[in-house]
């Protein structure tokens, strides 16, 4: 039998080491040793690449900040709405999800979750996330989405014209 290396060893107990980080409230980066600049600065190329409309490209950077940090509500933002503009609703709407749960009085992701269901044709849940989204909207700051999840909500609501 063949004795194993120190890092055979240190790769032998890894999952549980990462078990132990995570359920401590830790995250990958930590154990990377990533700080605040590297996020930022990931971050940063993520947005420019958005920008740019280079969606599919926002959607890794925006992904790996969020394996790497999953307790940045701004990373799960950034990846969902990435995953809005490629079209990947059904996962998009998963990280707008995460996101609500994070801040559950940011209604923002709950009106892109809606945008994404409208894209599913699930207007019956699009319908009560709206609802949602208007009665987590009385704060002045969120006014226009308030405004905004009114007129969708009224659209959905109204019947359809009548084709010849």
């Amino acid at each position: 039998m063949t004795k194993k290396t120190a890092h055979e060893q240190a790769m032998d107990s890894l999952p549980e080491k990462i078990a132990e980080l995570l359920s401590g409230g830790g995250t990958l980066g930590a154990a990377m040793d990533y700080d605040d600049t590297d996020y930022e600065a990931l971050y940063a190329l993520g947005h420019n690449l958005y920008s740019q409309s280079r969606y599919q490209d926002a959607v890794r950077v925006f992904g790996f900040l969020v394996m790497q940090n999953h307790l940045e509500q701004r990373y799960l933002n950034a990846y969902a709405s990435s995953l809005q503009m490629v079209g990947n609703y059904l996962e998009a709407i998963k990280a707008y999800s995460m996101a609500s749960l994070m801040d559950m009085s940011d209604p923002l992701p709950t009106f892109h979750t809606a945008e994404c269901m409208l894209a599913l044709n699930l207007v019956t849940e699009a319908k009560e996330a709206l609802g949602f989204v208007i009665s987590q909207s009385n704060a002045p700051r969120y006014a226009e989405l308030k405004t905004r999840a009114l007129a969708m909500l009224a659209l959905l609501d109204s019947p359809a014209p009548a084709s010849n």
